[in-house]
């Protein structure tokens, strides 16, 4: 049994981002111990830090807990929950081309700023 607190620090999340979380249907697996308090278990931690890392990638709270959703439905989403992630993925790859595209074109103009002017 893992408590928020420790769930946050191993997780690198504020405890109220891990309540948001809860509370916008992304943990529907963790459970409450007899005080009510969110309880986690150990797989719980690493949802935790994928849901983190694609929330900073720009996945949508409405995707992710579409993605719980399916989760919780069991092994015949698999192929969904992977075609999702596999959307992401070429997202963010497109993104990568994107940024490494405009960091060159950024460095040629800083270039040619720093040369003098003939």
């Amino acid at each position: 049994m893992i408590t928020i607190k420790n769930a946050a620090e191993r997780v690198s999340l504020p405890p109220s981002t891990i309540r948001y979380y809860d509370d916008e249907g992304l943990l529907p697996f963790v459970g409450r111990d007899s005080k009510g308090y969110r309880v986690f278990e150990e797989e719980d931690l690493f949802w935790l830090e994928l849901i983190g890392c694609m929330r900073e990638t720009g996945m949508s709270i409405e995707t992710l807990r579409h993605v719980a959703h399916l989760h919780m439905r069991g092994e015949e989403t698999l192929q969904e929950r992977i075609g999702i992630f596999e959307g992401h993925q070429k997202k963010l790859q497109k993104q990568k081309k994107d940024i490494d595209e405009a960091l060159e074109k950024l460095k040629l103009k800083m270039k040619m700023l720093k040369e003098p002017a003939d």
